[in-house]
């Protein structure tokens, strides 16, 4: 007699079966990954918070604004998507399409394209 990986019940079936019913087979699968799915769902809002910041001082022709300001908003410089690290004009840090840089304690927001800084180098 087997037993259900996901609540030890019998089962009923095939002889390669591993859990009784699709329930037990879901609830399995979801204890087993939510380790690894919440930090990527951290990572996740976190890049989409500071998108959303980044994304309405961009409309509001906002082009440089001071650190302390930003971390008042939610903004967390630790999370972005991509960097180039440009000799002349130091780290631009990317977070999916919208750019920035920090310059001393202000960061100064570009509108120049993630492209731009690849076909360049």
């Amino acid at each position: 007699m087997r037993n259900c990986l996901a609540c030890d019940g019998m089962i009923v079936g095939r002889i390669d079966k591993k859990f009784c019913d699709h329930n037990c087979r879901n609830a399995y699968h979801n204890d087993r990954n939510r380790s690894s799915r919440n930090y990527v769902q951290k990572v996740n809002r976190n890049l989409a918070r500071n998108y959303r910041i980044l994304e309405d001082l961009t409309e509001n022709e906002v082009a440089e604004v001071t650190l302390p300001v930003l971390k008042a908003m939610g903004f967390d410089p630790q999370y972005f998507t991509s960097f180039v690290d440009d000799d002349s004009e130091g780290a631009i840090f990317f977070i999916y399409d919208l750019s920035y840089q920090q310059i001393a304690n202000n960061l100064v927001i570009r509108i120049k394209e993630l492209e731009t800084y690849r076909n360049s180098a």
